[in-house]
């Protein structure tokens, strides 16, 4: 295997306490995404905001802004556009989002906007060549089938780290995977990003990752468990994550050589998406060293200092 740190000696547990509070204050960001998300504040997609995805193109090329202002003056101020562009590309194309109750039924909004459009702007040329529409009880559904899909991860999780090692690892891995979906949020949702079903296939995505880097650290702990005794607890998790830090790294700089190019120059479609798992690898590459082995040194210490006090 390829190794970037040669027999390395690093004392990751001197400063877990720093990067626990750190983590902390990160999680806290997620759980106030998590809030601002259910204010209808942030970013959402049509998918779980409902309304409607126009493509709209033109053999003329229009200006943008031109394109907004008509917006505006028919009445969709809420609407996000987005000019796509490549090489080799001729005319106009964009993408409009209006987010609206569907209270008229689904495929009719989309034709009615663009009927506007063309009639506020008549010389423009603008053609409708699809449009995807969300209604209200869609996007409540696709809402809560995500949260169950969620819910029903880190119940498997749990059942399986369990069963695989002990309770006490099923449940710090259930921590740390939550931490990374919260990080992700907090990162998504209040940098602005549109959250969609790619969004919570990412996360699904990375905490599947991140539980892997854990497990193989996890293993490697347990297998350093008879060390004990020889070695005091904490510097048993330091062996234990340096021993595995060249899978760890390499793992991870493997799927980041993959996704690096697809967020640049995998166009608009996959850019968010691929942002996203960028950022939940790190994340998770992050949580399984600082995360979850501290928490399993701060789980055990505060352990047997307790059966220190009952003696």
């Amino acid at each position: 295997m390829f190794s970037i740190f040669k027999e390395p000696k690093f004392n990751f547990q001197a400063i877990r306490r720093l990067f626990l509070v750190v983590s902390g204050v990160a999680m806290a960001a997620g759980i106030y995404s998590i809030v601002y998300l259910a204010q209808g504040k942030a970013n959402l997609g049509t998918d779980f905001g409902g309304g409607v995805l126009l493509h709209l193109t033109s053999t003329q090329d229009l200006k943008l802004e031109d394109l907004r202002s008509a917006c505006d003056r028919v009445g969709y101020k809420d609407a996000q556009i987005q000019k796509i562009s490549g090489p080799g590309m001729k005319g106009f194309k964009a993408v409009v989002r209006i987010r609206r109750a569907l209270d008229t039924g689904v495929g009719t909004l989309g034709t009615q906007a663009v009927a506007d459009l063309q009639k506020e702007m008549p010389n423009s040329g603008l053609v409708l060549e699809g449009s995807e529409e969300v209604g209200p009880a869609v996007s409540a559904k696709l809402r809560d089938d995500a949260i169950k899909a969620f819910l029903l991860s880190m119940l498997g999780i749990l059942v399986y780290i369990a069963y695989r090692f002990d309770f006490r690892f099923g449940i710090i891995s259930v921590i740390a995977t939550v931490h990374d979906i919260l990080v992700m949020m907090a990162i998504l949702i209040l940098g602005g990003f549109e959250f969609n079903l790619l969004s919570i296939t990412a996360i699904l995505t990375i905490s599947g990752y991140s539980l892997n880097d854990t497990v193989v650290i996890f293993d490697r702990i347990r297998e350093n468990m008879k060390l004990v005794g020889r070695m005091n607890y904490p510097d048993m998790i330091n062996q234990s994550l340096n021993e595995t830090l060249n899978r760890t790294v390499n793992t991870g700089g493997t799927v980041l050589a993959s996704l690096v190019p697809v967020y640049v120059i995998g166009g608009e479609v996959l850019h968010d998406f691929s942002l996203a798992l960028i950022v939940g690898i790190l994340v998770g590459t992050y949580s399984s060293i600082f995360v979850a082995a501290a928490t399993l040194t701060e789980w055990h210490l505060a352990a047997m200092a307790g059966k220190t006090q009952a003696a």
